[in-house]
């Protein structure tokens, strides 16, 4: 039964960063897009839900089934995002070309440059999350603040999120994430989002002494 809880939760996880696309495929402004694609990730926090680049910092504190759990999460966070991309594509084909536009520039990075990017990501995803999950005296301001500074820092550096990349794939009329080159360039940031978190969290443990998560 934890299992299907972990997956619907996953899947849920998955649509809400795909809102958050949809709204920064939808906006003019970068800026403004950016920072509303923060959404996304706050309702995933405030519900608990389980989002793949939440989760992959702690790996190395966890049993080896936990890599199993991880691959749970990321299975559940790709098929919401396909629905979603399903859903946006059709009902919008305006913002599927747009999703297009910005797949194919996301294809002409090296898989070097696109693991580094995703690896950049996994960092500031990976901050905002252990922040507001952080110490409950903590004040909500602060907690809000980093998820509204680090997910539109993230996008508008241009740094890969596997998760959001998943949906403007799904979403581009192109259906570029059912590719060869499609598939291999979401492992890539997935790879990249996993290391980056990783080794930032045990760095940060070590040097400046953080016992918990």
């Amino acid at each position: 039964m934890k299992v299907v809880k972990d997956l619907f939760s996953a899947v849920l996880a998955g649509i809400m960063i795909s809102f958050g696309g949809g709204v920064f495929l939808a906006s003019e402004n970068k800026v403004v897009g950016a920072l509303l694609f923060s959404l996304g990730l706050t309702v995933i926090l405030l519900n608990g839900m389980l989002l793949f680049t939440g989760k992959t910092a702690y790996l190395l504190e966890n049993k080896p089934a936990y890599i199993l759990q991880l691959i749970l999460i990321w299975i559940g966070n790709i098929l919401g995002c396909m629905a979603m991309g399903a859903i946006v594509g059709l009902a919008k084909p305006a913002l599927a070309e747009t999703a297009t536009m910005l797949c194919e520039t996301k294809l002409t990075q090296t898989p070097v440059q696109t693991l580094i990017l995703g690896a950049l990501c996994g960092i500031l995803v990976y901050l905002a999350v252990d922040f507001f999950k952080s110490d409950s005296d903590i004040k909500a301001f602060p907690k809000y603040l980093i998820v509204f500074t680090c997910v539109p820092a993230f996008i508008l550096c241009g740094f890969e999120h596997s998760i959001a990349d998943m949906f403007y794939f799904a979403a581009s009329s192109s259906h570029a994430l059912y590719t060869g080159s499609g598939i291999v360039y979401i492992l890539l940031v997935t790879s990249g989002n996993l290391i980056g978190a990783v080794l930032f969290h045990n760095i940060r443990k070590f040097a400046l002494g953080i016992t918990k998560k």
